[in-house]
Order: structure tokens, then C-alpha cells, then sequence
């Protein structure tokens, strides 16, 4: 009976010791500030960092610590950009940091993607992205909402897309000289683009009320009407697209690079079976915005 009660007490020290060591080695890979493949990523410092006024106010003024897993998360992501020689576009920003806001955006003055800690995960695909982007743009479509999904193929994390679609805002900014804020401004760099979807002659609104589309919505019959004409006729990339022109463009820029490098396709799949296949099929407005991004991108 004592060799037994010495036994039992050397089991559970070697259990204490596993449970100590896993949790003192997550400590360990906790970081405030890694590179990786030379990118410079940062957990928020309110002493070190300070975005620009307009964006401050959604900042949350606290030290994010990055721990393992979102490290592992972002990782991923430049490995997936290495994998295509698309790590150029890393370079875009000085550095990227991990903050608790409302959302990610590029502070374009500085040259600073600012990423929701939220986000940073690896779970999150771009499918389960556009179905929640759905559900925010159409309250109603809720209660049906476990009739209906998106297919990513292949499934990609939606940090991917985020650190892409924010490169993109860096790159209109830098290139385009889009006005980021205030009033817009047309100019010769951007005209040929903002002028596809845009209607100079209607206050820059959207040329298809997109937006009135989706919140239209009633049912899940017009959820499906909805996708046929966005498939075929609409010039927008993805349902986030219509929302101003620096979006037209950052989701455009987002998806020359998923379309054209990961042959990337998202699906519209209404109880559980595929009903409308490659959602962003090539049609001449769009093929216009990938024209002229591809125009940019090669400069």
C-alpha cells in the first residue's frame, strides 16, 4: 500500500510538472514584437504608437502582448504570400501592428496597418468573412441564416485577406492619391478606376444601389436572385466592395491577388449543396478593374 501511495504521489508530480512546463512555455513564445521573412509585426504600445487622430478614437489605449497563436496565425499568412513571390507587398507598410479596435485599417499618413487582435486568428476563413458580412448588411436574412453558407476554394484564412485588402489602401494612397479623407477627389491617376462603379454626376454614388440590393433582401429566394446578378452582371469583387471607393479598390486589389495567384473561387451553397459556383466570374466591368490593377501593380 505505500509503494502505491509513492507511485500515485510521483504521478501527479510528473502531471504538475507537463501542466507547468506547457503553461510556462506559452509564456515563453508570448511576444511584444517578432519579424518574420523581415516583416516587423508589433503588439500596440499607447506609448509607442500613435495612429492618426481620425482612427485614435477606435483604439482601445492598452499593451497588446502577441501570444504563440496569433503568432503562428500571422506567420502563416507570409508563408502563404512567400509561397505566390508576393512578399513585395509586405513591404508596402513599415510595419504592421496587432491593436484591440473595431476593425483593422491602414493609417495611411504613416504607412502603419493597424490589425484587429480579434482577427488575427486562424479559424476565420474569407467564406466565413463573406456570410457574416452578409448578416451585418441584412439583419432579416438572420433567422435563415443556417440555410445558407459560402465555399471558399481553396479555404483561406480571412487574415489574409484583411493584410491584403489594408497593402491595398497603402497602395492607392501611394499611387492613386485618392483623397483618404473628406471629400473625394477624381484625378488622373484614379479617374479610369473610381469611373467603372462610381457616378461623378450623381454625388460618387454606386452606378447599381448595391447597397439597396442587399438590404432588400427578403427571403432566401431573393437571397439567390441576389447572387445569380451579382455572378453575372454586377462590377463589384465582393459584397464589401460597394462601400466607397477606397474599398472598390482595396477589395480589387484583395482579389487580383486570390484570383490570379491562389485560383481562388467562392461559392454561394444554399443547403448544404453548391447552387452558384465562382460568384466573381469574369465579366467586362471587372475585368476593367483587375486591367487596371494589374496596370498599378506592375509599376
Amino acid at each position: 500500500m505505500e509503494g502505491c501511495g509513492t507511485m500515485k504521489e510521483f504521478i501527479w508530480i510528473v502531471i504538475l510538472v507537463v501542466i507547468f512546463t506547457i503553461l510556462f512555455s506559452g509564456c515563453r513564445q508570448a511576444q511584444e514584437v517578432f519579424s518574420y521573412q523581415g516583416i516587423v509585426f508589433e503588439g500596440f504600445d499607447p506609448l509607442k504608437h500613435q495612429p492618426s487622430e481620425e482612427f485614435r478614437r477606435f483604439i482601445r489605449p492598452e499593451k497588446v502582448v502577441l501570444s504563440s497563436r496569433e503568432i503562428k496565425s500571422l506567420r502563416r499568412c507570409v508563408d502563404l504570400l512567400k509561397q505566390k513571390n508576393l512578399m513585395h507587398l509586405l513591404e508596402y507598410a513599415d510595419r504592421f501592428v496587432i491593436v484591440n479596435s473595431a476593425y483593422s485599417f491602414a493609417d495611411k499618413p504613416q504607412m502603419v496597418v493597424y490589425l484587429d487582435k480579434e482577427k488575427v486568428t486562424l479559424d476565420f476563413s474569407i467564406s466565413d468573412d463573406w456570410k457574416n458580412k452578409l448578416l451585418n448588411s441584412n439583419l432579416s436574412l438572420m433567422e435563415k441564416s443556417n440555410q445558407f453558407a459560402f465555399k471558399g476554394t481553396p479555404e483561406l484564412p480571412n487574415l489574409l485577406r484583411i493584410i491584403l485588402h489594408e497593402v491595398g489602401h497603402l497602395v492607392e494612397y501611394d499611387q492613386l492619391k485618392f483623397n483618404w479623407k473628406g471629400k473625394f477627389i477624381e484625378n488622373e491617376l484614379n479617374k479610369d478606376f473610381v469611373n467603372i462603379s462610381w457616378d461623378q454626376s450623381n454625388n460618387w454614388k454606386d452606378r447599381e444601389g448595391f447597397s439597396g440590393k442587399v438590404q432588400g433582401i427578403h427571403s432566401v429566394e431573393g437571397l439567390v436572385t441576389f447572387f445569380h446578378w451579382f455572378k453575372h452582371e454586377s462590377s463589384f469583387l465582393s459584397l464589401s466592395s460597394s462601400m466607397g471607393m477606397n474599398e472598390d479598390f482595396a477589395e480589387a486589389f484583395v482579389y487580383y491577388f486570390l484570383n490570379g495567384y491562389y485560383n481562388y473561387k467562392i461559392s454561394f451553397v444554399l443547403d448544404g449543396t453548391v447552387l452558384i459556383d465562382d460568384l466573381q466570374t469574369s465579366n467586362l466591368l471587372r475585368d476593367k478593374k483587375l486591367a487596371f490593377i494589374a496596370g498599378v501593380v506592375e509599376k
